[in-house]
């Protein structure tokens, strides 16, 4: 059925979007049966063995579970196909409500089927225009001008009856054709949802199987990207289910691909930890990864907007990508860098940031889509090691090759991009950006204890630079280098008289890693941030929903900007 006006004007979101969560549960109860299936088929070949019969119910078994362990990445599939229509069905409805609403108070009129016309005022009844006599109204074929149904010609109006006014006219002609591009695109989405699900549906009475495929060797972004387009969906569907901790770690690849394949492993890693944590004795800190994996896949559940698990790595301190809103289709997409202590055993906080963020900036723009992404790719470092920038110098790869698998997947034009970072995450964020090899239109530092540079001219966009720290922030108590070797030469006091001479001259500009982007030095575009409680308190305040930061990172991330203090590019 064909995607009309009124069908588009009644149509429930929310309906397709309660049916992929119903998609997302049966895809978990399925990966759940796998397990069982597996447990009991291993239990099994332990009592029976041998003969033709064990033979053959063995590798009977096996083929059924191996069919089964393709199944759970299709139906996310689905899952993120209903959301994915759902969202630009949300988007769509959105333009049409404000079409409509410009023309409110005029002469315009929108028909329930999406036919727009301009009605002209009524004339005097039982003469020609303008004689006297009783108001009324004109016979029918004389009551208005008529614009055609959208995409059509306007008609002329009869001779002597009143011509609207010009501005209505024009008015009608930007409605008529904004309803016809949102229903052309309504119909577009329509039908490329129902192809990808007819073809999942032709998949599934294959047994979802694919051809065996090798990886890429190791190549730029944009390579893995033109590699992945030129894959046949049967290749496609071999890599979800036969390697997906190779998948699920390639900048390039599609975020709803690494999203399933992502999704897949935490349930292998929930298992596995599972198991760990019930053995006798335990395994050391399995029962503490364990209870935060399954917040993760308890966050990962909850609806609107759909998040995407981009990358889960469990060795060491763990590696943890999340992004709200699809990035690949967004056309805001903010990067947030998250500072010392955070590991997979404690990354929910930080998690959340990036979810207040998505929905301000979606709130603050919502004729745009916005996608916040909380990347944990690096190995933040843990109390006194902050000190150094080992950390941060180690993930400068690492970040603009993720920076560069969101240009390279990304669909549709650019995206604006932004690059956020957080205490220390702010100088991974200074010390990769002062490359000039990191995709990043804007770039944020929040409570920065120094990006590693002198100033702002020293990265590779200096005019799209933006800082803030909270007037109380811990941060700010951090010495500079300088400081820490007057000490050492001649005790508190002679740091004491460094740092009041550095407040009066510089404006206690210099910190540990260089000079505070806050500073009036510097040169960063600087914003506001809420006094904490004490300041420890206040170094966390940035993405309160009461803070002002979160509001101009939320104008930062979608280009509504133009409040902040500072340089302007």
């Amino acid at each position: 059925m064909t995607v009309t006006y009124a069908m588009l004007l009644a149509a429930d979101p929310a309906r397709w979007i309660d049916s992929a969560v119903a998609w997302r549960r049966l895809s978990r109860a399925l990966d759940e049966h796998h397990d069982e299936l597996a447990h009991r088929l291993h239990r099994q070949e332990q009592v029976w063995h041998g003969g033709t019969a064990a033979v053959a119910a063995r590798e009977s078994g096996a083929a059924l579970v191996r069919r089964l362990a393709t199944a759970p990445p299709a139906l996310l599939e689905v899952d993120q196909l209903l959301w994915r229509h759902a969202d630009r069905i949300r988007l769509l409805q959105r333009r049409l409500a404000e079409a409509l609403a410009a023309t409110r108070g005029t002469a315009v009129r929108v028909s329930a089927d999406g036919h727009v016309s301009v009605v002209v005022p009524d004339i005097a009844r039982g003469g020609p225009p303008g004689a006297p006599g009783g108001q009324g109204s004109v016979p029918a074929g004389l009551v208005g001008w008529a614009g055609a149904a959208p995409g059509g010609v306007a008609q002329p109006v009869p001779f002597g009856v009143p011509v609207p006014g010009a501005s209505d006219v024009a008015l009608a002609v930007r409605v008529s054709a904004e309803i016809d591009a949102v229903v052309r695109e309504a119909r577009a989405s329509d039908e490329d949802t129902a192809r990808r699900l007819t073809a999942l549906a032709k998949a599934a009475a294959q047994a979802w199987s694919g051809t065996p495929v090798p990886l890429p060797a190791i190549g730029a972004p944009a390579d893995v990207a033109r590699w992945w387009a030129g894959l046949t969906e049967a290749e496609r569907a071999w890599l979800v289910a036969m390697r997906p901790e190779e998948l699920g770690r390639l900048d390039g690849v599609p975020a709803a691909v690494r999203d399933r394949v992502n999704r897949e492993l935490l349930d292998r890693e929930l298992d596995r930890l599972r198991d760990a944590a019930a053995a006798h004795p335990p395994v050391p800190g399995a029962q503490e990864r364990l209870t935060a994996l399954t917040g993760l896949a308890a966050r990962l559940d909850q609806a609107d907007p759909r998040a995407y698990l981009l990358r889960l790595d469990p060795s060491g301190d763990g590696r943890l990508v999340v992004a709200f809103g699809d990035p690949d289709r967004s056309d805001h997409v903010a990067t947030y860098v998250p500072g010392v202590g955070t590991s997979l055993d404690g990354f929910a906080v930080e998690v959340d940031r990036a979810a207040a963020l998505q929905a301000r900036a979606a709130a603050l723009a919502p004729d745009a889509t916005t996608a916040t992404v909380m990347w944990l790719g690096y190995d933040p470092p843990d109390g006194l090691d902050a000190a150094s920038d080992r950390a941060a110098l180690a993930a400068r790869g690492d970040l603009s090759s993720f920076q560069a698998g969101l240009v390279a997947a990304h669909q549709g034009g650019p995206a604006h991009l932004s690059l956020i970072g957080h205490s220390y995450g702010s100088l991974t964020v200074g010390v990769t950006e002062r490359d000039g090899t990191v995709a990043a239109d804007e770039i944020v530092a929040l409570g920065s204890p120094g990006m590693g540079v002198g100033s702002a001219a020293e990265l590779a966009r200096p005019g799209h630079v933006w800082a803030s720290t909270a007037p109380n922030d811990i941060v700010l108590n951090a010495p500079s280098k300088g400081e820490l070797a007057l000490n050492a030469l001649g005790g508190p006091a002679f740091m004491f008289a460094g740092s009041t001479v550095d407040a009066v001259v510089r404006g206690n500009a210099d910190l540990w890693h260089g000079v505070d982007p806050s500073s009036e030095q510097f040169g960063a575009r600087v914003f506001p941030s809420s006094r904490g409680a004490d300041p420890f308190h206040a170094h966390g305040l940035y993405f309160d929903e009461h803070s002002p930061a979160l509001q101009h990172l939320a104008e930062i991330v979608t280009g509504e900007h133009g409040t902040a203090n500072g340089p302007v590019p």
